[in-house]
């Protein structure tokens, strides 16, 4: 009976753990979160850094809204932050998050990678990858490096 008790309890606590965090995320402001000021995206090539973008210069490339699975997503179109990274060409990508609330990791075939997939800004001060082709399920968060072929 005790051991109920101390795992109901544990339990408890645990859930009460995850609400106040979904509380608090939902609270922040854009930009305001700690990981704002050393938040960086990578576009790397064989393991060469071709650019590092914080979110204001992730921001200065442009900002898109799309429509995606029956919800809109805002933020800097991919192939331009891509164009800005001086990549011209390219036949896959894989994108890289913090894995967190997600697998962190996705690939994309070029067929995949169109006007509408979107660095999409989050309300914590990073950005998720967002687009017609990639179903919800399969999104990155907390986007840190885009690899690409």
């Amino acid at each position: 009976m005790r051991a109920r008790v101390v795992l109901a309890a544990v339990a408890l606590v645990l859930v009460a753990g995850v609400a106040v965090s979904w509380f608090f995320e939902s609270r922040q402001v854009p930009g305001t979160t700690p990981a704002s000021g050393s938040y960086r995206v990578r576009v790397t090539r064989g393991g060469r850094e071709l650019a590092s973008f914080d979110l204001a210069a992730l921001q200065a490339v442009g900002s898109k809204t799309v429509t995606v699975q029956g919800g809109q997503e805002t933020g800097p179109a991919l192939l331009d932050v891509l164009k800005r990274a001086g990549v011209s060409e390219f036949s896959a990508l894989t994108i890289l998050g913090a894995g967190i609330r997600d697998d962190g990791r996705l690939e994309i075939a070029v067929a995949d990678v169109g006007p509408d997939t979107v660095l999409a800004v989050a309300k914590r001060g990073t950005v998720k990858v967002a687009g017609p082709s990639i179903p919800k399920a399969k999104r990155v968060r907390d986007v840190t490096e885009i690899q690409v072929r």
